[in-house]
């Protein structure tokens, strides 16, 4: 009879369900000073500090430059020394300088315009937060439509940036107000004559210079409504509605769903006219709606067109899905977009009580 060796002998279960545990413990310990975290080994171009140009050249009105200076996003943005602690941009010392195909127009002046430093300890002998200066550089020669203007900035410190930009011709526009029942909404019949040959780009607004504000006053229990009709220095936005498949499509809206703005190409009706009609969405009081509206129409340059689809099509905002998009620059040697536009518009006059 042979006798077993240790080698030989069974193990008992428990003694394999320790052993396990045990390997399993060092083996957590010794992953347990390790990082999991994915990284991704992506070469980022380095950061080149610069001088960020932005505007937008309007037909027939002077020319207006944002000038700032970039920040570098792989160390973040220091709200010490940036914009003091505000959302406001203080605006860059610099030679702001416009030029009209090629030739030198004017050298852009610095407005005077201040904004107040909120978030900053104030002045201990005041009493009052600093201000910093926030204007922009503005010109005095009109932009004409056509013409091709370049803005040149240059700070001693930075790289000199600029642009180059042509303003789009203006459009013609024509408005006729259909006759339409009392009661029934308004009938805007909108003509847009296209000048052709070039692949124009526009954008279509409706404004309304009035706004109805309604309130409720309650005193010892009784309250009562009251509403009145403003009239607003600034034109307000409105949704109108169409069945015009070119303007829903450039829209993205269904039928009925109300339009804000709407920006198309002239691919469809190049070189011709574009008849529709539009009506103020019926999701206003009456008394906006009856007053004084404006038809305008916006020939784009191609960067503030490509910008605004990117914008407001984009599916960026609250999507945690929304892949990051690089809006367009223009700008050599610096950041930011110079665009252009010229405008047509159209006022129609306050609806007649009867409604004709």
């Amino acid at each position: 009879m042979t006798r077993a060796t240790p080698s030989d002998r069974p193990r008992s279960p428990r003694l394999d369900i320790e052993a396990g545990g045990v390997a399993l413990l060092l083996a957590l310990l010794a992953v347990a000073g390790c990082d999991f975290t994915p990284t991704l080994d992506v070469e980022t171009p380095p950061y080149e500090a610069g001088l960020v140009l932005r505007s937008v050249l309007v037909a027939d009105s002077v020319a207006t430059v944002r000038l700032g200076e970039s920040w570098d996003p792989y160390e973040g943005r220091d709200l010490r020394n940036y914009q003091y602690g505000t959302s406001q941009e203080a605006t860059r010392d610099a030679v702001v300088s416009l030029y009209r195909d090629g030739q030198f127009i004017e050298t852009l002046a610095l407005r005077p315009d201040s904004c107040e430093a909120y978030g900053v300890p104030p002045d201990p002998e005041t009493g009052q937060a600093p201000f910093f200066p926030c204007g922009p550089y503005a010109g005095t020669v009109p932009i004409e439509a056509g013409a091709t203007y370049t803005i040149r900035a240059e700070a001693p410190d930075l790289p000199p940036a600029e642009a180059t930009v042509t303003v789009p011709r203006r459009p013609t526009l024509a408005v006729v107000e259909e006759p339409t029942a009392p009661g029934r909404d308004r009938r805007l019949r909108v003509t847009i004559g296209d000048p052709g040959g070039r692949g124009d780009l526009y954008g279509l607004s409706l404004l309304r210079a009035t706004v109805s504000v309604r309130s409720t006053t309650c005193v010892n229990g009784v309250c009562t409504d009251s509403s009145y009709v403003a009239r607003r220095d600034a034109r307000a936005l409105t949704s109108f509605d169409t069945a015009d498949p070119v303007i829903l499509a450039a829209a993205r809206e269904v039928a009925g769903s109300g339009v804000s703005t709407a920006t198309f190409p002239d691919e469809t009706f190049d070189g011709r006219d574009k008849t529709f009609v539009i009506t103020p969405s019926s999701s206003y009081v009456r008394e906006d709606t009856d007053g004084e509206l404006v038809v305008q129409l916006a020939a784009l340059s191609g960067d503030v067109y490509d910008t605004y689809q990117i914008v407001s099509f984009g599916g960026g905002g609250d999507n945690p899905f929304a892949e990051p998009i690089n809006l367009p620059s223009n700008v050599e040697g610096g950041y930011g977009l110079v665009g252009a536009l010229a405008l047509a518009e159209v006022t129609i006059p306050p609806r007649s009580p009867s409604g004709e």
